[in-house]
């Protein structure tokens, strides 16, 4: 049979033994927290030690605009095939989840996605 009572705590050094474990938690966490709080000094000293400085000259104005005339020009021709590929369809092609009753949460229904053309008329 167990006995229950204050003095089993004492003999055994159940005080001792909860007060050490409390001190390794908290200066567990303390040391997590210092690390963290620190982490964006140590990640910059160890950017300046990894990476060499090196002088860039500053951009020439004429590659800039070229820069911005090719994302024009890089627009334009996706907007003609989405609209070349539109008007071949005969509709817009967006992407649903089909939802029946009885699937269950959305993660379950993964992989079960169609495109509208495909829908029938009961999704």
């Amino acid at each position: 049979m167990i006995h229950v009572s204050l003095q089993n705590m004492l003999d055994g050094h159940g005080i001792a033994i909860t007060i050490t474990g409390m001190t390794i938690v908290f200066a567990g966490l303390v040391l997590i927290s210092l690390f963290i709080t620190q982490l964006p000094n140590l990640l910059g000293l160890f950017d300046r030690l990894t990476t060499r400085k090196v002088q860039e000259a500053a951009p020439l104005p004429v590659v800039a605009e070229e820069a911005a005339q090719e994302d024009e020009i890089m627009t334009a021709i996706g907007l003609v095939i989405h609209l070349e590929l539109e008007r071949l369809t005969g509709e817009s092609q967006k992407i649903t989840i089909s939802r029946r009753p009885g699937q269950g949460t959305i993660w379950a229904s993964a992989g079960k996605m169609r495109s509208l053309s495909q829908r029938s008329i009961h999704a």
